[in-house]
């Protein structure tokens, strides 16, 4: 597996706010819990959970967590879903187009980097979902309260 930094996984996540993530805890005898992603900063990531946000923090050398985000894989591209995207105005929006439905699709962090054109599960950020019945309505979501925090 492809060793990401800080500001790779950043750029991951940023592509995927407003959809569902699995945490983890590192701790003996913490559960598990779902939550949604709600905003990137330049070091941790905000995540919704049970109505209430908070910030996890992101470190190279410690992980507080075992963060997943929950995707669908392409094999779940209806033909509803394909026309609709074959239908926008540049190809280029094609990808966003199925970022923002919640697919899996390779990422590009920068020339020559190892994570290049890989998937986000092949980078070990993301699970796929066992509900078939996944939404295809997701923008029509309100995310008037959603949170990006960018520095360079």
């Amino acid at each position: 597996m492809v060793e990401l930094s800080i500001s790779d996984r950043l750029k991951v996540y940023t592509r995927y706010i407003g959809h569902k993530v699995i945490l983890t805890s590192k701790e003996v005898g913490v559960d598990t819990v779902e939550g949604v992603l709600m905003g990137v900063n330049s070091h941790s990531i905000q995540i919704s959970i049970e109505k209430q946000n908070r910030w996890i923090p992101l470190y190279d050398n410690f992980e507080l967590y075992d963060i997943k985000l929950v995707l669908k894989p392409l094999k779940m591209l209806t033909e509803t879903i394909r026309e609709t995207a074959n239908r926008l105005p540049i190809q280029n929006f094609i990808t966003q187009y199925y970022v923002q439905l919640g697919f899996d699709m390779p990422m590009f962090f920068s020339p020559e980097h190892p994570g290049n054109c890989r998937y986000i599960t092949e980078l070990g950020m993301a699970v796929y979902s066992s509900d078939d019945n996944f939404k295809e309505d997701l923008p029509s979501r309100n995310f008037q309260h959603l949170t990006v925090v960018t520095s360079n």
